[in-house]
C-alpha cells in the first residue's frame, strides 16, 4: 500500500469516527451489561475531546435510564445519545407502553436525573415509549 493510500484510509477512518461521535445508537435488546453500555457511550462521546472532559454526569444519566428500562420493562430496545446545542440528549426506548409510572417520577434515580439535566420526560411511541434527558454541556467540562 502506498503512503497516499494509507493516508486516504486513515482520513476515511477518522472521518467515520468523527461522524459516529455525533450520535450513538445502541441496541439494548440483548441486554448488554451496564459497564459495556457506559464504555460505548464514553468512547463515542469522548472521542476527540480533551482527557479532562468529565463524563460522570452523562454516564450517571445513561446508567439510570438504562437501568430503569432493565428493571421496569421486560423489553428495553434502544439507547440513543445525540449532540444538541444545549447538551447531550439521552433517549432510552422500550416496548412497554405504560408511561404513567415514569411520568410520576417517584424514584430516586429520576430525581438524580432531574438534578443532572436541563429536563427529562417520557413520550409514547408506536411500539412503547421513550424516556429522555438532556444533559447540559457545562456538566461535560
Amino acid at each position: 500500500m502506498t503512503v497516499e493510500e494509507e493516508m486516504s484510509r486513515a482520513v476515511e477512518e477518522l472521518s467515520t469516527r468523527v461522524a459516529a461521535a455525533a450520535e450513538l445508537t445502541l441496541d439494548l435488546s440483548p441486554r448488554p451489561l451496564p459497564r459495556r453500555v457506559r464504555s460505548a457511550v464514553a468512547e463515542c462521546v469522548g472521542f476527540g475531546q480533551p482527557r479532562d472532559v468529565r463524563l460522570g454526569a452523562l454516564l450517571l444519566v445513561v446508567d439510570e435510564l438504562v437501568g430503569n428500562a432493565y428493571r421496569h420493562t421486560g423489553r428495553p430496545s434502544l439507547l440513543r445519545v445525540t449532540r444538541e446545542q444545549r447538551g447531550l440528549l439521552v433517549e432510552v426506548s422500550d416496548e412497554d407502553p405504560a408511561i404513567e409510572r415514569v411520568a410520576a417520577g417517584g424514584g430516586h434515580g429520576l430525581r438524580l436525573i432531574d438534578e443532572l439535566s436541563h429536563g427529562w420526560g417520557v413520550r409514547a411511541t408506536a411500539s412503547g415509549k421513550v424516556v429522555w434527558a438532556l444533559v447540559p454541556v457545562h456538566l461535560l467540562r
